[in-house]
């Protein structure tokens, strides 16, 4: 046996590696539109309109964005230091994880460098960057009973997003569970910190409540369509390893450790939330992580404690198949972070070079489409004389970013065509007869996993027949 001070330098060691790595792809990472469209948010409204009225069309809690609002009007950050921001976060996620999780060593290293934790929610700037975080500190104080730090915990999380709603929601009834059969054995002041606690989570669930409710407008992001059973049977293995027998297997395997484990409420209320969430609302592939984070934390609060009796395999069984399912994600980590190195994540910052170096900022440009908001973080002010505000603003009574061409306006310039399925010429027919050629393709992959997900590529078109 190592002694614990060589044992901490080796946990600091993996630290280090995960924030080097982190940091390195953040340097190369070109924010795509969902990370724009936050900063932008939060850049250009006031904070009591952003989060009490912008916040129900984005359906967010809104503590991301507000940390982006105070970076930039009290700090005055930059839009290069977005990413930096939230791989501060996932580093001080990957260390809670690291040195405080109960797992054996080799699961702790393994889950920290897998995909979702080291790459989609640590280089990529979105809410979910404070999920694991939220959620590690959460699952300690869930197992001190420390009640107090807990809800706050919980109500931090509870306004990430609504999966991180979910998740809090979760636990605190499990929580709630577990304090009512001891309740008759507390003292008069450990009920008084549970009230105070028990106020603490309603009062966060009040405020995303009033924060997050869709506004009645809002313009529908879910497909119906997928809204199935098919789509739980399609998502449940993707998100764990791939081939359904064995994620079948690895599934059950830990829904029957949590039950074994006296934990199925939070158990069956945050997997089943965030499944039905993912399902019938809103889920698109980049979310999947956050039922990875999810086990994550049900298993961190049910793991067995060092000294307590358990079935004489539990523990090498257990770690074998931690250790397969977080090294296969550990390998689409690599390939994230090659990929970042390699190739464009988003055409937007070339683009913005491109019209700069042109000055068609300070003419006439029209933007199609919602990829679109990612160029708009480059300048210090809107540069779509067709978009009202520098975000896109999910309502339906909203004109639909389709530009003023077709209804005879005053024709721009500038267009700018993005393409999500990797079809740059789809629109060239139809602006050629009106007057208008390519004259720069900005090309833009968005990984996920081991894949490109959909391309951010932007096409700029000029008109060339007055």
């Amino acid at each position: 046996m190592w002694p614990k001070k060589k044992l901490f330098w080796l946990d600091f060691g993996v630290l280090c590696f995960y924030a080097t790595a982190v940091l390195v792809a953040v340097a190369y990472h070109e924010p795509w539109a969902d990370e724009a469209q936050a900063w932008m948010i939060a850049r250009d409204l006031p904070f009591g309109k952003m989060l009490f009225s912008e916040m129900h069309y984005e359906v967010s809690p809104g503590l991301w964005d507000s940390i982006l609002w105070f970076a930039q009007h009290v700090f005055h950050a930059p839009y290069a230091a977005m990413n930096y921001i939230g791989a501060a976060f996932a580093i001080a996620g990957a260390a809670v994880l690291i040195f405080l999780a109960p797992f054996p060593r080799i699961v702790r290293y393994l889950m920290a460098t897998s995909y979702y934790i080291s790459y989609q929610y640590a280089v990529v700037a979105r809410p979910y960057v404070l999920l694991l975080l939220c959620g590690g500190l959460a699952a300690v104080f869930y197992r001190r009973r420390q009640i107090v730090p807990l809800a706050i915990a919980l109500a931090v999380m509870s306004l990430i997003s609504i999966h991180g709603a979910i998740l809090a929601g979760a636990l605190a009834v499990g929580a709630a569970f577990r304090a009512r059969a001891n309740w008759g054995s507390f003292s008069s002041g450990q009920r008084k910190l549970y009230l105070v606690a028990l106020a603490i989570v309603l009062i966060s669930f009040a405020m995303v409540l009033v924060i997050a409710y869709p506004a009645r407008d809002i313009i529908a992001v879910n497909d119906l369509e997928e809204g199935s059973l098919g789509k739980v049977i399609r998502t449940l293995p993707d998100v764990i390893i791939g081939p359904w027998p064995l994620a079948a297997i690895l599934l059950f395997a830990l829904v029957g450790f949590v039950v074994w484990r006296k934990q199925v409420f939070p158990c069956v209320l945050s997997l089943g939330g965030l499944l039905v969430f993912q399902t019938f609302f809103y889920g698109a592939p980049h979310h999947e992580g956050t039922i990875v984070i999810a086990m994550i934390v049900l298993l961190w609060i049910s793991w067995p404690e060092a000294d307590e009796a358990t079935p004489r395999l539990f523990v090498p069984i257990s770690v074998i198949a931690l250790c397969f399912i977080f090294a296969i994600q550990t390998g689409w980590a690599v390939i994230a972070w090659r990929h970042e190195i390699a190739n464009p994540y988003s055409g937007a910052q070339e683009t913005a070079r491109f019209l700069r170096a042109v000055g068609a900022d300070q003419g006439l440009i029209e933007g199609f489409r919602y990829p679109s908001v990612a160029i708009q973080p480059y300048f210090n002010h809107n540069i779509f004389e067709n978009w009202s505000t520098s975000y896109v603003h999910h309502s339906r009574n909203v004109e639909p970013l389709l530009g003023k061409l077709e209804r005879g306006f005053a024709p721009p310039e500038y267009i700018i065509v993005p393409s999500e399925n990797g079809d740059v010429d789809q629109n060239q027919k139809r602006l050629a007869t009106k007057g208008y050629l390519p004259v720069h393709v900005s090309p833009g992959r968005i990984l996920f996993k081991d894949d490109v997900w959909i391309t951010e590529t932007f096409t700029i078109y000029r008109r060339v027949q007055k």
